[in-house]
């Protein structure tokens, strides 16, 4: 048995059609349709290092500018997890997940805790504004559209690192880690308060 959550998202800007399979199943293939390839490419490391399928479909006004496009993918990720949380998960989950991980010059961790609560710190630095043509400043934007459409506290911090895409690649992989941590399940409610949120 494995749990299938969909949702869709349309706006003058984009349309975003996407599902999470939360179980990692060898027959199901992420199936991540987006012409963002570097976005495409660190969406998988999430999937891969979560344990979350992901099957995203989306149209966008990426000749204009890659922005909306982005921002929107980072919404709608945000508010699949916070649907899937509150539907089946809330106080079950182990809450708080953190993981580092190494590629080659780059250290990077990530911190997360489901509280409810969006915060995003976020912490790193790089020479290069561009890995192909994609801006990578629009991470931030990617990982704030997340945090606050999830309720998730997010703390990613680039501890040393000089290739920019090894920057980046272990930053996704670290918070899909996190992430596999932080929705574990517990027997006991991880708060004093009797719900988590």
């Amino acid at each position: 048995m494995y749990f299938i959550y969909e949702y869709f998202r349309k706006t003058k800007e984009t349309y975003i059609s996407l599902q999470y399979f939360f179980k990692n199943i060898d027959n199901i293939k992420n199936n991540i349709n987006i012409d963002l390839l570097y976005l495409r490419h660190m969406i998988d490391q999430i999937s891969i290092n979560s344990l979350i399928k992901i099957n995203m479909n989306f149209i966008g006004d990426i000749k204009l500018d890659y922005h909306h496009s982005v921002e929107d993918i980072g919404i709608i990720m945000g508010k699949l997890f916070k649907y899937f949380i509150n539907i089946y998960y809330k106080n079950r989950i182990n809450r708080y997940g953190f993981y580092y991980v190494p590629l080659d010059d780059s250290l990077s961790r990530t911190v997360i805790d489901i509280s409810g609560r969006s915060y995003l710190s976020y912490n790193l630095f790089y020479y290069n504004l561009y890995i192909s043509n994609f801006n990578i400043n629009l991470f931030y934007d990617f990982f704030l559209s997340l945090s606050n459409n999830s309720n998730i506290t997010l703390y990613i911090d680039n501890l040393v690192g000089f290739n920019i895409h090894h920057i980046f690649e272990s930053i996704f992989k670290s918070f899909g880690r996190s992430m596999k941590i932080a929705l574990s399940l517990k027997k006991n409610k991880n708060t004093t308060k009797g719900i988590i949120f």
